[in-house]
């Protein structure tokens, strides 16, 4: 298992570690507990009831390596130490910066918190400013999830706490900051003048073939007696005024039976009485707005 080890402003030399779950993750929050008796803010793996231990390690017993490395995370899912059919966690993750003008985008494939991600956008920005990225202040903003899911993103404050978020913190006390080290580090390659691109670095692995899907098939879908799937049972009047709302009742299916990829379930045509043809006027690929130029990156 790869370790990613990077410098601490202060020069100290840290690493994060392969993704897990800690117990106060089960406990859920204050507005959203979890089931069982899991607790919130305890990082003592004695404090919790020891069946839930003995499950974890049934699963997947956590390597002393990675016990320390998610130190104080009392571990209950080592999800990234688990790999069939394929890999349970992200371990291989994507960050991205674009830059319009003066404002930058950091994209996160955390949730961060309310501090980590106060402490990310004041480092991004005071990075783009000593390296004359941009001519004034910059405007920094965070958004995310995005291109996985990686769970929480909390401070190495709120990581020794072991509340939800902290416990949610998949790859250990320093994922904050090796987040912001590599945004800070990567910098450079969003000034007006630069030329190159960042190194790759290693690639996720691609599951789409070998995915496995619970979900149960359509078992059985057939339109009512004397009818057809499609047909109009209650029409919409002949003219609206604007303002209207329009209703109409037709014979549907399943959804899960075609999923319309790269189409849509619901359109609006309009007929053209001279020609007799029809028009799609309103539907999720007319309303959809046009590519944006800087809908990618590197």
């Amino acid at each position: 298992m790869q370790y990613f080890s990077f410098p601490l402003p202060n020069g100290t030399i840290v690493q994060t570690c392969p993704a897990a779950l800690g117990e106060s993750f089960a406990a859920g929050t204050t507005d959203g507990p979890g089931a069982f008796d899991f607790t919130q803010a305890d990082n003592d793996t004695q404090a919790q009831n020891p069946f839930w231990t003995v499950v974890s390690d049934v699963i997947k017993a956590p390597s002393p390596e990675q016990v320390a490395c998610q130190a104080p995370k009392p571990i209950l899912l080592d999800v990234g130490e688990l790999s069939e059919p394929y890999a349970w966690s992200p371990n291989i993750v994507d960050i991205q910066s674009f830059r319009v003008g003066q404002m930058i985008m950091i994209i996160s494939p955390s949730e961060a918190t309310t501090m980590t991600g106060r402490r990310w956008k004041n480092a991004v920005a005071a990075a783009a400013t000593s390296g004359a990225i941009v001519s004034s202040t910059p405007k920094v903003v965070l958004g995310g999830p995005a291109n996985t899911y990686a769970h929480y993103c909390a401070t190495p404050e709120e990581y020794g706490i072991q509340r939800y978020e902290g416990a949610s913190t998949l790859y250990g006390q320093w994922e904050s900051n090796a987040y912001m080290y590599l945004s800070e580090s990567l910098i450079g390659y969003l000034a007006s003048n630069s030329t190159s691109q960042p190194p790759v670095g290693p690639l996720p692995p691609n599951n789409v073939d070998n995915s496995l899907s619970f979900i149960a098939g359509v078992v059985y879908d057939n339109p009512p007696f004397f009818s057809s799937f499609g047909k109009v049972i209650t029409e919409p009047n002949s003219e609206y005024s604007i303002g209207d709302v329009v209703n109409a009742t037709f014979v549907g299916a399943n959804p899960r039976n075609n999923l319309r990829l790269e189409g849509t379930f619901t359109e609006v045509q309009q007929l053209d009485e001279s020609t007799g043809e029809w028009t799609t006027v309103r539907g999720e690929l007319t309303d959809r707005p046009p590519p944006s130029p800087f809908s990618r990156a590197n």
